[in-house]
């Protein structure tokens, strides 16, 4: 051998070398570990062991899907749209895994009873750590070339607590109940104020009605009088007139002395004295009535 060809050999080995130490640096970084030792916080170190309400398995690959919730609102004669923002999208994990073992039926069997179980429940995903989710589709796929192992694929929905609707007050209708119970208050403040005023004021059409009804009774009084038949009897001509002009019911015959005539007689003036008596009765009647109506 030349030497030539002994020294690139030998180049040869030592770029293989150089090559198989980078690559195991690696390795080991990824493991949390090193040549001389590690700190244990590599990629390796930090995945988690997978598990689906307490049953754990192997996970050979995953995704997530997330993003926002929108609603695109298109319009006539636009070029661009709307996007409307409607909060965080749900997050869908997908996973790909296994269960290998002698005892793989009796894993396959607990992993059936966790997806059938009602609920959400915890999922321990390799990177993402603890979630509450619900499985949305778990299928375990069976295969004899591959022996004890059975393939898995999981679909999990990221889920939260129940949240019933709460209870607003309605900034309008407060508005309107205060605006109410304001006008209440002031009428009830109005009222309170003038009610003395009021009473004062009914106690005086109170006291109108009853002098206005004495007028009716005393102006009946005298129509009574001054057409009463007796009185009458001085507006005669001859002598019993020339009597019934004595001292004692002078006043009355003065005021009746408007009614005498040559043509008087008894019959007439009796019927002048009736109709006197009527008219004064309805005008009574009228006045008492609206006395009546202001006392009220």
């Amino acid at each position: 051998m030349s030497i030539d060809s002994a020294l690139g050999a030998l180049q040869s080995i030592t770029t293989t070398i150089s090559i198989a130490d980078n690559t195991i640096k690696r390795v080991a970084a990824d493991f949390g570990g090193g040549l001389g030792g590690g700190s244990g916080t590599g990629w390796a170190a930090q995945l988690r062991p997978a598990s689906w309400r307490g049953v754990p398995f192997g996970v050979l690959g995953g995704g997530i899907k997330f993003g926002r919730r929108t609603a695109v609102h298109e319009y006539p004669y636009r070029d661009t749209v709307w996007v409307e923002d409607l909060g965080r999208a749900v997050r869908r994990i997908t996973m790909t895994g296994f269960l290998v073992g002698d005892d793989v039926i009796a894993q396959r069997d607990r992993m059936i009873a966790a997806a059938e179980t009602a609920g959400s429940g915890e999922l321990i995903h390799p990177t993402l750590g603890q979630l509450t989710a619900s499985a949305v589709e778990c299928v375990a796929e069976e295969k004899w070339e591959q022996g004890r192992v059975f393939q898995l694929s999981f679909t999990f929905i990221e889920s939260g607590k129940r949240v019933f609707p709460s209870v607003q007050v309605s900034t309008g209708s407060a508005v309107l109940k205060a605006c109410a119970q304001a006008d209440a208050a002031s009428k009830g403040d109005f009222l309170a104020s003038t009610a003395a005023a009021l009473k004062q004021g009914a106690a005086v059409v109170a006291k109108v009605a009853s002098t206005a009804a004495t007028w009716g009774r005393q102006a009946q009084r005298l129509a009574n009088d001054a057409t009463n038949l007796y009185n009458m009897v001085g507006t005669l001509k001859g002598g019993f007139g020339r009597y019934a002009k004595g001292n004692g019911i002078a006043g009355i015959a003065v005021a009746a002395g408007a009614v005498s005539s040559a043509a008087n007689s008894i019959p007439k003036l009796i019927a002048l004295g009736s109709a006197a008596r009527t008219a004064v009765s309805s005008a009574v009647e009228k006045l008492t009535s609206t006395a009546s109506g202001l006392g009220s």
